[in-house]
């Protein structure tokens, strides 16, 4: 992997003296925590009370737009020929539905699942040392919480509490997966190819198969079953087959994939084009260079080659994507509440709260030690750039 600071430089075009990024620590769907550490010899603070060196709040508010802009970045210039929804290869209307807790409800280890006849599913299954176990114990311990809760009362689970559950799995795990924790059997070659021909193998006879990613230790599929293939079946197959050929790649005895999943049922076409992005991005996301281990017919054929070696959402063959860069076009309000000086370390995240067409509302936040010295809103728009 490259040295950080090269990360950030192909993310984004500015440079020093006017950068304020030093490191991206997590990326993730919607969000991103970059660091900067702030030196003594920068230039500004030979004219911004001198004698007291302060970092100018205006430059507090640049790193944000700086990470922002990362966020934004691994999808400039890299549009879809077509809306996935639109593909002849996306699921008909009929894959998508409200959930009905009194029919869908099936347990699997500690956490329901819901299932439905046609239904699309975002799946995500994973290492068994793929999380630090501290993590793991506090996370399993509030996902038994709200299952447990609900269960009690003698109701089903609300919509708050089922998106609590997809949250600590879709934000939370996903990015402590994104860190790399583990023996990360699926970097070798070898190991991730027999996943990912297990996952193609049966699309189109036992399921449709929308969108897929093999990361180091953990798996997105984006699929439909098809009649008398229920998914706790497929997703039965597809782990034991590759755990024991897996297990005799590697030498190795001992459980490989950790026994609960993650499945979210997909409720409409907004969805289905989020989780497919999200899949194929994956590789990008998590900072892994010339991954090829994700594909998917959503964008035209499986397995899609090169996908991991850039955002996967591409043009048609020989089409040149539009260029498009991300630029700050508001600031909708700046609290400071704190102060930064020479030789703090700044965390720095940025979270998406809202898109509007081509502009994104987000929320930016500074810490320093642990405190928090700034927060902002502003917005960032995706622009074209002139050829």
């Amino acid at each position: 992997m490259s040295d950080p600071l090269d990360q950030v430089k192909a993310a984004i075009p500015h440079r020093e003296p006017f950068l304020f990024v030093d490191e991206i620590l997590e990326r993730a769907q919607g969000r991103i925590v970059t660091q900067r550490l702030v030196r003594a010899d920068e230039p500004h603070f030979t004219g911004h009370y001198p004698g007291s060196p302060l970092m100018p709040g205006v430059l507090l508010c640049e790193s944000c737009f700086q990470t922002g802009a990362m966020l934004l970045a691994r999808s400039a210039g890299s549009q879809p020929a077509q809306a996935v929804g639109a593909s002849p290869t996306a699921p008909p209307d009929a894959a998508f539905a409200p959930i009905d807790p009194q029919v869908m409800k099936r347990h699997r280890g500690y956490l329901p699942h819901w299932e439905r006849d046609h239904a699309t599913y975002f799946v995500t299954f994973r290492l068994v040392d793929s999380l630090p176990e501290e993590a793991r114990k506090r996370i399993a311990v509030e996902r038994f919480d709200i299952v447990k809760t609900a269960e009690s009362l003698n109701r089903a689970l609300s919509d708050t509490e089922r998106e609590r559950l997809d949250q600590l799995y879709s934000v939370t795990v996903d990015e402590l997966l994104n860190a790399g924790h583990g023996a990360c059997h699926l970097k070798a070659a070898d190991c991730a190819a027999v996943v990912a021909e297990t996952i193609t193998k049966w699309d189109g006879e036992r399921y449709a198969l929308y969108a897929w990613s093999v990361m180091p230790n953990h798996v997105h599929v984006v699929f439909r079953p098809f009649a008398g293939h229920a998914l706790s079946d497929t997703l039965h197959s597809w782990k034991s087959f590759t755990a024991k050929a897996c297990n005799r790649i590697l030498d190795r005895t001992g459980e490989f994939w950790q026994r609960e999943s993650f499945d979210r049922l997909i409720r409409d076409r907004e969805e289905f084009e989020k989780r497919v992005r999200y899949t194929l991005d994956n590789p990008v996301v998590a900072g892994l260079e010339n991954w090829k281990w994700v594909g998917g017919s959503a964008v035209g054929g499986a397995p899609t080659a090169g996908a991991g070696e850039a955002p996967a959402l591409q043009g048609g063959a020989g089409e040149a994507p539009s260029p498009r860069k991300p630029v700050l076009t508001r600031i909708l309000e700046a609290k400071f509440r704190g102060m930064v000086r020479p030789g703090d370390l700044m965390r720095i995240e940025v979270a998406q709260e809202e898109k509007m067409g081509d502009a994104y509302v987000m929320n930016g936040r500074v810490e320093v030690a642990g405190k928090n010295v700034l927060r902002v809103k502003f917005i960032v728009a995706m622009v074209e750039v002139p050829a």
